[in-house]
């Protein structure tokens, strides 16, 4: 989406600004399923960021492009990812909301109605989807017998908690939750992350958060196998769920992307058995070095589940190496005040 990075640097059209967000999240999507959009799309959506059509047009015009191109078999990922895209645009675009496990199911609808079979439906068989991110293994998801409960659980549990009384950490660790756990349940055979995704930004505006769509532009990718991480246990293989790669994921969605910001999806890999044991003093201060040369933005509680000890030795080896985080919680950064001399001793109880 970077043909159209004039539309987010422009300040004088805010209106313009949101619906290039808007589609920078849309196109990004479709990573999640290996999929490219068509320079076409983008001819229509600078229609629709210029405000030449509305988004519900820019949907119709793509859809009678692929019905006049036909259905071939080379066409099939594009078409999908062409009309999925203009639709995720016209669902965010439009203000319409409600806290209901049906809206899951409308969402899906729309976006893979004409796409695939059953589109809203839910899944009728329990599914295995082998991760790359999990060396091959798979998450477990819920039992197809029980959506409609576990998802009726899930929206009931979010209708009961009031946002408003809660601190930015509290009110984002709560929504990491609800996102992870509808995941999860995987109500759809195909589409669930694209599907999840729109409803989470959705209900995120519907809290009244001023959503940063361009986190998906380039990440969604990223999203994906931190929801899988969040989700994933293992005790032969000494992995716990980690829903810290999530939660920094969203808290970028939801109170703005720093300048320079990155995800990198090799450091959500789980590594082999091995590297599980928890590591000596000095090794664990050259992780911290490293994990804050790649991302000065890391948090405590990221490099804690990463290397495998507390955060509280985390935070010892930070003291120790003169790193201290500047600016706020969300938007900060370390910075190496004082060097440790080469050598010195340490006693770290791991």
């Amino acid at each position: 989406m970077s043909e159209f990075d004039e539309y987010y640097h422009s300040v004088a059209e805010p209106e313009k600004r949101k619906r290039y967000e808007n589609w920078a999240a849309s196109k990004g999507m479709q990573a999640v399923d290996g999929l490219k959009t068509s320079g076409y799309l983008d001819e229509v959506a600078r229609r629709n960021i210029e405000g030449d059509v509305s988004s519900y047009e820019a949907v119709k015009l793509v859809e009678t492009y692929y019905e006049v191109k036909g259905d071939g078999e080379d066409l099939r990922d594009e078409k999908e990812a062409d009309i999925v895209s203009s639709r995720i645009n016209m669902l965010i675009s439009d203000g319409g909301f409600s806290l209901v496990p049906e809206e899951l199911s409308h969402i899906h609808r729309i976006l893979f109605e004409g796409l695939m079979d059953n589109a809203g439906a839910y899944r009728g068989r329990n599914i295995l989807k082998h991760e790359w991110v999990l060396d091959g293994d798979t998450v477990t998801y819920g039992d197809y017998r029980y959506i409609p409960d576990s998802l009726e659980s899930q929206i009931r549990r979010e209708r009961f908690l009031r946002y408003t009384g809660m601190d930015s950490d509290e009110m984002l660790s709560n929504l990491t939750r609800c996102v992870s756990d509808i995941w999860q349940v995987h109500p759809f055979p195909e589409g669930n992350t694209r599907t999840v995704a729109v409803f989470a930004i959705k209900y995120f505006r519907y809290l009244g958060f001023d959503v940063d769509n361009r986190v998906f532009q380039d990440n969604s990718w990223y999203f994906r196998n931190a929801l899988v991480r969040a989700n994933y246990t293992s005790v032969r293989k000494h992995v716990d769920s980690d829903t810290s790669y999530l939660e920094d994921f969203l808290s970028c969605v939801l109170f703005g992307l720093p300048e320079g910001k990155e995800f990198h999806n090799r450091m959500l890999h789980v590594r082999s058995m091995d590297h599980h044991v928890k590591p000596t003093p000095a090794d664990l201060d050259g992780k911290i070095r490293s994990d804050i040369a790649e991302d000065d933005t890391v948090s405590r509680r990221t490099m804690a589940g990463r290397h495998h000890v507390s955060e509280k030795t985390i935070e010892r080896h930070l003291k120790k190496l003169g790193y201290v985080f500047e600016g706020p919680s969300k938007t900060g950064h370390w910075v190496q005040t004082v060097c440790q001399q080469a050598g010195a001793p340490f006693d770290d109880n791991l």
